[in-house]
């Protein structure tokens, strides 16, 4: 009995059909592809996100109170009390908190056994001889706005300016003796019991805020590996605003210090002041492959 073949119309029938199935096919692995990423994405940027605005909040929590500015890529500086609209970068001076929690120091003042007159300060409960580290008084922040309007232009160095609550100091730990040793026009008019020490600055500030041949030269930092410095969080540190220092990336001044990513995928890095706190706000934004839309992460961090 002779067997019936398939005719050239069936086979191509059977090709078309086959092919209708497998579109079908990717489209439904396509979108289940773009489901899983998306919400892989969304897990990874929210627990990111926290991350970032968490270790933030440990190093603003920190801080010399009214020593916080924020500022435009231009140069428009204005003192934390004043951050009405929002500032892409923030620098702040850090209390040198670890070696109080080792009760190397705990700030505060004999008044009785201190002499005005010589500025020493007798420091009962001080242990280590710090170097290359300031005073500031915290008295003067009880006192009203005077450090608040000097912020940005004489308070505490930022930018080349001058320090004038800021002071350089000399320790004697066995003797129990903290001596101001700045010159006569910053020493103090007041002296105050309680005070905090400073060893360093902090700034915040996204790649697009920053020119990055200053901070690839400045900081010594590779960014090979970078997906984008435009939107990348950088942390700078270990930089002496009130010994003439700015923060490596800086565009200008006598830069120095170090630098780290905080982040990577920022579409908006923000600092503003309302109702006696610091509230940081970030966007993150990243592309999902083969999808029209990416994924969006909005968070804010209230800081008192």
């Amino acid at each position: 009995m002779k067997k019936r073949a398939f005719t050239l119309l069936e086979m191509i029938f059977v090709v078309v059909i086959s092919a209708i199935l497998a579109i079908g096919s990717f489209k439904a692995f396509e979108a289940l592809y773009i489901r899983s990423a998306r919400a892989k994405a969304i897990t990874d940027m929210t627990l990111r996100s926290q991350i970032i605005l968490d270790q933030i909040g440990v190093l603003l929590y920190n801080r010399i109170p009214n020593s916080v500015i924020g500022y435009t890529p231009s140069g428009a500086c204005e003192a934390i009390t004043e951050l009405t609209a929002s500032r892409p970068i923030l620098e702040w001076l850090g209390t040198m908190d670890d070696e109080l929690l080792n009760r190397e120091y705990d700030g505060f003042v004999d008044m009785g056994e201190s002499n005005k007159t010589s500025d020493i300060l007798s420091v009962p409960n001080i242990s280590t001889n710090f170097s290359d580290v300031n005073l500031i008084f915290a008295g003067a922040f009880d006192e009203g706005a005077e450090e608040t309007s000097k912020a940005c232009g004489g308070a505490f160095g930022w930018h080349g300016n001058d320090s004038n609550l800021s002071y350089d100091i000399s320790i004697d730990s066995a003797n129990k003796e903290v001596t101001l040793t700045d010159d006569d026009d910053h020493q103090p008019d007041y002296i105050y019991e309680k005070f905090y020490l400073t060893k360093t600055a902090y700034a915040i500030a996204r790649g697009a805020d920053l020119t990055q041949s200053d901070v690839e030269n400045n900081c010594n930092y590779d960014m090979t590996n970078l997906r984008d410095f435009n939107t990348t969080l950088f942390l700078f540190y270990n930089y002496q605003p009130f010994a003439g220092k700015t923060f490596c990336g800086d565009s200008g001044g006598n830069r120095d210090g170090n630098v780290s990513i905080l982040a990577e995928d920022i579409s908006s890095f923000e600092a503003i002041y309302v109702n006696d706190s610091i509230r940081i706000n970030i966007d993150m934004n990243k592309t999902i492959r083969g999808s029209d839309s990416g994924v969006h992460i909005y968070k804010q961090k209230v800081i008192f």
